[in-house]
């Protein structure tokens, strides 16, 4: 597929979405959903973010095509903050995947520029990786401050459509080709859902950017009442809702206890596959991530001990240096008080000596107890000591 051709109407086979409804089959947004630009408080926000498939598409895209796109992408969790306060972290996430959809832009290299050359390539593609107008259009340098005014949710449907047509490239079909032969299963491209009885369906997905996450789709048929004077009935309308029951272990216990006690056999063999299959695994590594913290904070406490005692030990004397001087003049002065110096503790040395052999006389004439009585000090083996009257 060469994705530097001018779009054309062809059948693609785009990176699968879980549960993914066609655009005639959601309904129109419910006053739920239309204040999600305009909500208050980020845990809000959160919430309404989080129930939009769109957010578990592109965090199953972006666990699928790590390999193609690069680690390192963003945090566990973060992603729904970065929607509503934008930071770097959102900024280098565009950039990665726009270098992968050719051409490159060098425009890419700046701060800002990215969201310029967002503008250029969805734009043309806009109509075939979503639906509407393209809410964001190129305003001379004023695209980054256009991107910042628009909702969390408006990000997230462009940053939907840029996965989207990221997953057209030649690098990724490639990776899929390539991995499938393999030995991949189909179902890590293409998300299988936990269980479902048809009207509702049941998701679980762990990603590196999303983390482990519980998603519940219901599909509900509200059939239209028969015109009088008509023959025929029109279609049902569909209704579509997507909701995030659980993102966190203690979420995934109090579901798996609720679903537990419910009447229906779905939502019973729900709670018995998230008891037997995921808990295990979430505790593991929420065990895991503790002992980690553990170590860190060891290794941080150690670190600052070092620290403090390292200062401790290493404060200078307060003497005062002469400062340096490299005249001829102080350097001959400083050779004489060297010279001065060493002559003083040779007559030191000399003077020393000359009372020891004074004092080794006296001891000769004393006797050996007055020795050892006078200088301990002294070994008794070095001492001359005269015979005795008594022993001759």
């Amino acid at each position: 597929m060469d994705s530097t051709l001018p779009p054309s109407k062809r059948t693609t086979t785009t990176t699968p979405e879980m549960g993914d409804p066609s655009p005639k089959q959601q309904p129109p947004p419910t006053q739920h959903q239309a204040v999600v630009d305009g909500g208050t408080g980020d845990e809000a926000q959160v919430k309404r973010l989080r129930d939009r498939w769109e957010l578990a598409s592109v965090l199953n895209f972006l666990s699928v095509f790590e390999p193609v796109i690069g680690t390192g992408l963003m945090p566990e969790g973060l992603i729904e903050r970065e929607l509503i306060n934008p930071t770097s972290s959102l900024a280098q996430l565009h950039i990665k995947l726009l270098k992968g959809i050719p051409p490159r832009s060098k425009m890419l290299d700046g701060s800002d520029a990215w969201v310029t050359v967002l503008c250029k390539k969805l734009i043309p593609w806009w109509p075939w990786v979503a639906d509407g107008v393209m809410p964001l259009k190129p305003a001379n340098g004023e695209e980054l401050r256009h991107y910042k005014e628009l909702g969390p949710f408006t990000r997230l449907l462009i940053l939907k459509a840029l996965c989207e047509l990221r997953s057209h490239q030649d690098d990724a079909v490639r990776y899929i080709n390539a991995s499938l032969k393999t030995g991949t299963p189909v179902s890590h491209f293409r998300k299988e859902k936990l269980i479902g009885d048809g009207g509702t369906s049941y998701w679980y997905d762990d990603s590196v950017i999303g983390g482990h996450r519980l998603y519940r789709e219901v599909h509900e048929a509200q059939p239209k009442a028969k015109n009088l004077g008509e023959d025929l009935v029109s279609l049902p309308a569909m209704s579509f809702l997507w909701e995030t029951l659980a993102t966190t272990p203690d979420e995934f216990r109090r579901v798996a206890d609720i679903f537990a006690h419910k009447e229906s056999m779905t939502e019973v063999a729900v709670s018995n596959i998230l008891q037997s299959d995921v808990l295990p695994v979430l505790e593991k590594l929420q065990k895991d991530k503790e002992r980690m913290l553990k170590r860190k904070g060891r290794k941080e406490m150690l670190l600052r001990n070092c620290i403090q005692s390292y200062v401790v030990r290493s404060v200078r004397s307060s003497r005062i240096r002469r400062p340096a001087s490299y005249t001829f003049d102080d350097y001959d002065q400083a050779i004489d008080d060297a010279i001065r110096i060493t002559e003083t503790e040779q007559t030191g040395e000399g003077n020393n000596k000359d009372d020891d052999r004074r004092w080794r006389l006296e001891l000769e004439s004393s006797g050996r107890e007055n020795a050892e009585e006078a200088s301990p000090s002294i070994p008794v083996r070095d001492l001359v000591v005269p015979d005795s009257e008594d022993e001759n």
